[in-house]
């Protein structure tokens, strides 16, 4: 293998820029790499170190190119000698995926093109209401408000009072203390979570499973020097109905991938309705 520094001193003598390299019309020119038959030249190099990329960084970037470049080779080199190919089998393959390809390539763009994303409120009321038997928790969610306190944190118990309450004079004092000593709170959050997601930010699971129907009440945990104090301010069990708000986005991307089949469906009848009253298309009797 070519050493990197002479490629890509090779590259820069050339006056080939590795974020828009020249074009070799009838000789690619010197190459930079070589694995068995196959070789690497700088044409092939075009476009692959993002602009304003200079020194190390570009130097990195295309030794790491040539370096999975020459191991993908040696694969397909050892794949060659030790398989028996069928190459028939292996062209029909690739233009089955060719034309799947070209037809992805067409719908994303159609979809592009004339997709309506627009999905009301409306919609996602009566989709909801329509499909509820699709909208059943697989895993309890909830709704919580939390506060971490370092284990010395001063006034607790004045802490607990405020928490407790619903007074909104008593939440602004309590969101001024937490400023002052908690390092992770949520007072008023509103969202849905999974328990596994409050995992990541709660002992949650010192609150068991049965005991989420004990809305309003303050649970005391102490985890890692730290003193949480937790309020469930909603849930919903597994096997209930999962909330609206909840599926609001999941229903939105249901509705889009349904006009998105719709507009492709319409697409391929007038597309074959076009042809057959073009005549271009006849079926012939044996």
């Amino acid at each position: 293998m070519m050493h990197f520094s002479r490629t890509l001193a090779l590259v820069m003598v050339l006056g080939i820029s590795l974020t828009s390299c020249i074009n070799f019309a009838d000789d690619k020119g010197q190459p930079v790499a070589k694995a068995f038959d196959k070789y690497l030249y700088p044409s092939d190099l075009e476009g692959l170190v993002p602009k304003n990329t200079h020194g190390n960084d570009s130097a990195a970037i295309v030794k790491a190119f040539i370096d999975q470049w020459q191991h993908e080779q040696v694969i397909l080199h050892q794949a060659e000698n030790n398989v028996n190919i069928d190459e028939k089998a292996i062209e029909e393959k690739l233009e089955v995926y060719r034309k799947s390809l070209i037809r992805f390539e067409y719908e994303q763009e159609l979809i592009r093109q004339k997709l309506d994303t627009a999905v009301n409120d409306q919609e996602i009321q009566k989709y909801y209401s329509d499909n509820k038997d699709n909208f059943q928790l697989k895993k309890p969610i909830l709704k919580v408000s939390y506060i971490k306190l370092p284990e010395n944190a001063p006034k607790v118990a004045m802490v607990k009072k405020l928490f407790a309450s619903k007074d909104m004079r008593d939440i602004d004092l309590l969101e001024k203390y937490c400023f002052k000593y908690s390092p992770n709170f949520s007072l008023l959050d509103t969202a849905w979570h999974y328990k596994d997601e409050l995992k990541k930010i709660l002992p949650i699971d010192e609150i068991p499973e049965h005991r989420y129907d004990n809305l309003n009440r303050i649970f005391e945990i102490s985890d890692n020097n730290a003193l949480y104090l937790i309020i469930l301010r909603d849930s919903k069990f597994r096997d209930s109905l999962s909330p609206l708000a909840f599926e609001k986005e999941n229903i939105r991307n249901l509705i889009l991938n349904q006009r998105k089949l719709a507009l492709i469906s319409q697409m391929e009848t007038e597309v074959f309705k076009e042809a057959q009253k073009n005549n271009e298309l006849e079926i012939y009797e044996n």
